[in-house]
């Protein structure tokens, strides 16, 4: 290395204690020989510049233990790290320009059983990344050439046996000679290191970000928030019942209040959220009182309020001016998954009741009005097949993960909208000819919203900032945007969410923004747009599909709702039916092979709801029904164990009986506990002959059925006929016999 970058590095070698600068600058001066020393051009001098650099090492190793090497993590044995100097990363600046302090504060662990004294600190400055896939390169400590480096005494700093302390160590960056003029604007890997006269902590690396000036077009970025809690109700056979208790932890101390908390902190900063129905629906449940397998709790409650608590909290950020909400799945149910089961039906059903629960009163819980047209789908999973369904949605406008997408080659990360290739709906949609625009998620943002270890917050900050940055740096002079998705299960610490806020907030490079506002902005590039990708391909961020008979139960349970939806009962017992199977959709379940046994329990037990149902209501019991007349009614008692009406068809049927109104008859509003229902009825015969009364869903489907009993006591009216006809033919038998008889002549007297 040579340039001003390696004067300051061997100026700061020179002043540092112990050797230890030393060993810091025989390292990079073995490093440069062996580099100089491994060309074509430098066979013949190869030999004596190795023995050289063997011998600077082996100098290197007798004076003490040597630094990290370059571009690797060097951690310590374990030993040092683990039982003697420990460092933790808890403040660096998020971006630095001309005329800034390097400003770093650690908090220090000495495990040992002395004090440690003489603490320095020594930040190592490496080379700037160009490219994303340069920067991933460093998270695993892969850096390049040192190209800063200096160390700050901290001699009135002693860190006693077994305690703990935060120690500061800052640097004007313009004293670094490399920054002193510089215009290269990059994100920087650097390595912190904290020594006492004893021993040396595992170094910390992080990244830090220079801009020599603010860029004149800031990248565009849009953070989108989902906000969800797996389902609190897993008991299929007793669905209503709160059998897990992770919501009130997330709300109170966990994930979701974390998340809230940061949000709050930031009421001018432009956020997109994405709640789903289910989180809203549990935040209700629990702020009215609930029920666990032990006990019932009111809504005065600790849990309860915080519930109620959590939902107002929702609504406040909802309502404000800078934050956008976006309408996704009830749960986080991938659509491809759905569709390729043969279960659009179920998919079109979890895009409805997500945004339902978002509207303003009566219908939604949210009280917000969700963007117009735009939709992000579970995991930003879509393929062919899901886009007819997002249409039926009413949805034109998404936020697409990139592994939906088919690979293609790309220099630069995407930074404005695509259309998608056919996005368009078919005939059957009634959207035919409409383009599906899509935000391109980026991935490995989303992978620097998860912090690595808790402990390290600061270091997954810097990692989220220098990504952003060196997406802006990719092309610089150009205005693009890209969106940043946290993963649904987000759960950053209350730290890190403040931090990631704090950098879309206060970053020179930086301009946040709503997806809306990237599609309005930025018009996508002309052209025949990005394929989807196979569905195969895109369900292959979900590792853990379910098997067959998962779906199939899923399949029963939307048959079983469909036949008890046509009794019309009302929509508060056909909303908790279809809510236990949106539920049990959830992908939430399929973490684990007993959850997901746990999910075809809760499905299954939907059928078995709706049949116990059915049973409730009863055709009318075994009577002798007597006519006497050949016309009559016929009263069929029909009893409903429900308490609620519904509508039911009673099917007649018999040999000898017409029933005038048909043999179906509509029964509107069955009442419980029981309903007579009047039949009009007629007979040409008397007797006693059976009637079969079947009570039907309107659909179809057999409820019950029952055998009554008819006895006619009206005239036979063919026997009487018959009867009748002969007594006249007799009668005009005899009269024509009488009459031929007067007729006739008086016989002639022979004599």
């Amino acid at each position: 290395m040579s340039g001003p970058g390696a004067r300051h590095t061997a100026a700061n070698a020179r002043g540092e204690v112990g050797g230890r600068g030393l060993l810091d600058c025989i390292l990079v001066h073995v490093k440069r020989v062996l580099s100089t020393a491994t060309g074509p051009a430098s066979a013949a001098a190869s030999t004596p510049a190795r023995r050289l650099a063997a011998a600077c090492l082996s100098a290197a190793l007798l004076l003490g233990p040597a630094a990290p090497a370059l571009g690797q993590s060097g951690a310590p044995d374990e030993e040092t790290s683990e039982e003697q100097l420990q460092a933790r990363l808890v403040g660096f600046p998020v971006g630095l320009g001309p005329g800034d302090d390097l400003a770093v504060t650690l908090e220090v662990l000495n495990r040992s059983s002395s004090a440690a004294e003489e603490i320095e600190v020594t930040v190592q400055i490496y080379q700037g990344v160009t490219s994303v896939s340069a920067l991933q390169t460093t998270y695993r400590g892969r850096f390049g050439s040192l190209l800063a480096s200096d160390t700050i005494r901290l001699d009135d700093v002693v860190v006693g046996a077994g305690e703990g302390r935060m120690i500061a160590a800052s640097k004007p960056l313009e004293e670094l000679s490399a920054f002193r003029n510089t215009t290269t604007d990059r994100a920087y890997p650097v390595r912190i290191v904290v020594r006492s006269s004893e021993s040396t902590a595992e170094p910390v690396d992080t990244h830090m970000v220079y801009y020599s000036e603010p860029p004149e077009k800031p990248l565009g970025i849009g953070l989108v928030v989902p906000l969800h809690s797996p389902s609190i109700y897993t008991d299929g056979s007793q669905p209503d019942l709160v059998t897990r208790g992770s919501l009130y932890e997330s709300v109170t101390e966990g994930r979701l209040n974390a998340i809230l908390t940061a949000l709050e902190q930031f009421p001018e900063l432009p956020v997109t959220l994405a709640p789903t129905g289910l989180l809203l629906s549990m935040l209700q449940d629990m702020a009215s009182g609930y029920a666990t397998p032990d006990a019932q709790v009111g809504p005065d409650d600790p849990q309860a309020q915080a519930a109620a608590s959590t939902l107002a909290r929702l609504r406040d950020l909802a309502a404000r001016p800078a934050t956008q909400v976006i309408a996704t799945s009830y749960s986080p149910t991938p659509l491809p998954a759905l569709n390729r089961a043969g279960l659009g039906d179920l998919a079109q059903t979890q895009l409805r009741e997500g945004r339902n629960t978002l509207l303003a009163e009566p219908v939604g819980l949210l009280r917000a009005q969700p963007l117009e047209g735009w939709l992000l789908p579970a995991g930003g999973a879509l393929d062919q097949p899901s886009v007819d369904t997002v249409h039926r949605a009413g949805s034109t406008h998404v936020i697409l993960a990139a592994d939906s997408l088919r690979p293609v080659r790309q220099t630069f990360t995407r930074g404005l909208p695509a259309r998608l290739q056919g996005g368009g709906g078919s005939a059957t949609t009634g959207v035919t000819g409409a383009e599906t625009i899509a935000v391109i998620a980026d991935s490995g943002l989303a992978d620097t919203l998860v912090p690595a270890d808790e402990s390290k917050a600061v270091e997954s900050r810097q990692r989220f900032a220098a990504e952003t940055a060196t997406i802006h740096l990719e092309t610089p002079g150009l205005t693009r945007a890209v969106a940043a998705v946290a993963p649904w299960d987000w759960d950053p610490g209350p730290d890190l969410a403040i931090g990631i806020l704090a950098t879309l907030a206060d970053s020179v490079w930086l301009n946040p923004t709503h997806p809306q506002q990237i599609v309005s902005e930025l018009d996508p590039p002309a052209g025949e747009g990005l394929r989807l990708g196979a569905t195969e391909d895109v369900l292959d961020a979900w590792p853990d599909l379910p098997t067959d008979s998962y779906f199939d139960a899923l399949e029963r349970a939307g048959e079983a709702i469909d036949r008890y939806s046509t009794l019309s009962p009302p929509a508060l017992q056909l909303g908790a039916l279809s809510r236990r199977l949106l539920i049990a959709q959830s992908s939430d379940w399929w973490s684990t092979t007993r959850r997901l046994e746990r999910a075809e329990e809760f499905a299954a037990a939907i059928p078995e709801s709706v049949d116990g149902e059915l049973s409730k209501i009863r055709g009318p019991g075994p009577q002798t029904i007597t006519l006497t007349s050949n016309t009559g009614v016929i009263p069929l008692s029909i009893g409903s164990g429900l308490d609620y009406p519904v509508n039911v068809v009673l099917r007649l049927d018999s040999d000898k009986l017409r029933f005038p109104d048909g043999n179906d008859v509509n029964v509107q509003g069955l009442q419980p506990p029981n309903q007579t229902i009047r039949v009009r009825a007629s007979t040409d015969a008397s007797g006693t002959f059976p009637i079969k009364v079947q009570v039907l869903t309107p659909g179809g489907l057999l409820i019950s059925d029952s055998v009554l009993t008819v006895r006619s006591t009206a005239y036979n009216i063919v026997a009487l006929s018959i009867t009748g006809g002969a007594a006249l033919f007799l009668v005009g038998w005899w009269i024509v016999g009488a009459v031929r008889k007067h007729k006739r002549p008086p016989p002639v007297d022979a004599a």
